[in-house]
């Protein structure tokens, strides 16, 4: 009768272990789960800031463009002032 009693504890010990292992593996499940939408809402951030960058950066070589078109009429006003007060 003791040995029967020793297995049913030691069965009882291990059903609760089990049964923390499986709350244990639930739990992390969870936050893995979070983790993994967080990540992706994250990578969709990274994803809208880079279109975002290189939008920025079309302008800016549009932009510069503009600027040194700019610069040469400049150059060239500049160029017929001095040749005309010649």
């Amino acid at each position: 009768m003791e040995k029967i009693k020793d297995l049913e504890e030691k069965i009882s010990a291990i059903v609760e272990k089990v049964k923390t292992l499986k709350n244990d593996k639930d739990s992390l499940q969870r936050k893995l789960d979070e983790y993994n939408g967080v990540l992706a809402a994250k990578d969709l951030e990274i994803a809208a800031l880079k279109n975002e960058l290189s939008s920025k950066n079309v302008e800016v070589e549009r932009m510069t463009g503009e600027k040194n078109s700019v610069a040469e009429q400049i150059e060239a006003i500049l160029s017929e002032l001095d040749r005309i007060e010649i």
